[in-house]
């Protein structure tokens, strides 16, 4: 099932890498280098996203801050979002965010493909 996925991304590497491989699993995907682009950009789409894909430690704007004004906000707060970050404290930190799933970096391939199937 072809699905829109927002990747909210700082490493450019790790961002392009997880675009192309949801590309060519048939999804549609814009990207964001920090949480302040990526509320940016959700404001600019047409159609919301049917998933966020969100690292938590960025400039800028991090992932709790997003995740924060995100849930806020009743246009956005629907979203599901799928955390992806190399943090060690992420098991405890779960309740804050309230996520669909939690994936330690670097990212499992087979379970960012499932996640983002869910």
């Amino acid at each position: 099932m072809s699905r829109r996925i927002l990747v909210v991304e700082d490493d450019v590497y790790i961002r392009d890498s997880i675009r192309e491989l949801l590309e060519d699993e048939g999804h549609t995907v814009v990207c964001a280098e920090n949480g302040a682009q990526a509320f940016a950009e959700l404001e600019t789409m047409r159609h919301s996203p049917d998933l966020i894909l969100l690292d938590l430690m960025m400039p800028v704007k991090d992932g709790f801050q997003f995740r924060t004004e995100q849930r806020a906000d009743a246009r956005f707060a629907h979203i599901p979002v799928v955390v992806m970050s190399a943090d060690p404290h992420l098991e405890s930190r779960r309740s804050v965010l309230d996520a669909r799933a939690y994936l330690r970096k670097p990212v499992d391939i087979d379970l960012l493909l499932a996640a983002t199937a869910a």
